[in-house]
């Protein structure tokens, strides 16, 4: 919402009275209107043409509209080609509105808000089609960069770590761009903010370079792939001392039943969190119950692991011959390594349930 809100004030306060005489506060609030729908059409028209050409490759991706859902451009289930169409496509579109606004500049007179709406335009979509020329994370040329690097079979390697380094070089210019108009002006602030800018520019192309490679990790694998068996069983009246003390690990996860039913589980951060100035606290009283946990099939998409994981730390995972689970700490291990693990759930012995179990495997299952 931050971002509408800022095209907002901009618009409504610098842009327009800064490119159109101001005839009126009537006339003044129409242009205001009419500009944003000319920011909101430009953006969600590019969104949607790529949206609609991943529709088209069978993605299964929802079409994105003014900035709502995901961007798929930058899914690598996704295959290089499609997602090259896409980029192209939307580009296409953004270049013809270049065009046309161009052609409107030239009719109408300067200093009204014709000229001011066209001049708008203009700028959007010129901005559209030189994102698409910096490959850096928040720009389609990021997205560009991999889908080319998957193209042309090089996957995740030196091309695409040595592509991340000249994206992060793409705050240089920024930075020095800045410091002359600072010193031009007098004004240091400027060279601050283009210092944060190439500093953010730096981090975020660091952050998607990791999010890429986790992606192309979990690509093509099931949970089964992933998961390890649950060290061990433990009853919700055992003291947690006592189950910590025949953990095999840091990252274990633990299955708590009773009664022979499985009614929840412990993982490494419930294990941390616990109340360690109090004794004899039970197992009952830190775990996750079986309802707020996700207990997943095996063959769903490993794709669909971080979501499950991302509030407690873990997700149990039922395989044809036992109980496992997938762990945040222990997953950045096997990512880190390269490996995907022994995949063995036959480890566990079978546990009933008391819940209802959802077979089915996640809708998200790409082909890359």
């Amino acid at each position: 919402m931050w971002p509408a809100v800022l095209v907002a004030f901009f618009v409504s306060f610098l842009y327009l009275p800064a490119h159109a005489a101001n005839t009126g506060a009537v006339d003044g609030l129409i242009a205001t209107i009419a500009a944003l729908y000319v920011v909101a059409v430009s953006v969600g028209l590019v969104r949607l043409v790529r949206g609609g050409v991943l529709r088209v490759a069978g993605s299964g991706d929802p079409i994105v509209l003014f900035g709502r859902g995901p961007e798929p451009l930058f899914d690598v289930r996704i295959r290089a080609r499609w997602r090259l169409a896409a980029i192209g496509a939307g580009g296409l579109v953004a270049g013809t509105a270049v065009a046309g606004a161009g052609s409107l500049i030239g009719t109408a007179a300067p200093g009204t808000y014709a000229h001011a709406l066209a001049s708008l335009a203009l700028g959007v979509n010129l901005a559209l089609v030189g994102g698409v020329l910096v490959p850096a994370p928040g720009f389609t040329g990021w997205a560009l960069m991999l889908a080319v690097a998957d193209a042309a079979g090089t996957g995740f390697d030196r091309r695409v770590r040595r592509a991340a380094r000249l994206a992060q070089l793409t705050g240089v210019p920024i930075f020095l761009s800045l410091g002359l108009a600072a010193a031009a002006l007098g004004d240091p602030m400027l060279m601050l903010v283009g210092f944060l800018v190439a500093m953010f520019i730096g981090t975020q192309t660091s952050m998607a370079v990791g999010h890429d490679a986790i992606a192309r990790f979990l690509r093509g694998r099931v949970l089964g792939d992933l998961a390890r068996p649950v060290a061990g069983h433990a009853d919700p009246d055992e003291p947690v001392e006592a189950l910590m003390t025949r953990l095999p690990g840091s990252t274990a996860v633990t299955a708590v039943e009773a009664g022979g039913a499985l009614i929840g589980a412990i993982g490494p951060r419930q294990l941390a969190a616990r109340d360690r100035d109090r004794a004899g606290q039970r197992v009952s009283e830190i775990m996750v119950a079986l309802g707020d946990v996700a207990l997943l099939p095996a063959a769903t998409p490993a794709a669909d692991v971080p979501a499950a994981i991302g509030r407690h730390g873990f997700a149990l995972v039922r395989g044809a011959a036992g109980l496992a689970y997938i762990e945040a700490n222990d997953l950045l291990g096997q990512i880190q390594a390269g490996a995907a693990g022994s995949g063995d759930t036959a480890g566990g012995r079978e546990v009933p349930v008391s819940g209802p179990l959802d077979e089915r495997p996640s809708p998200r299952d790409h082909e890359g």
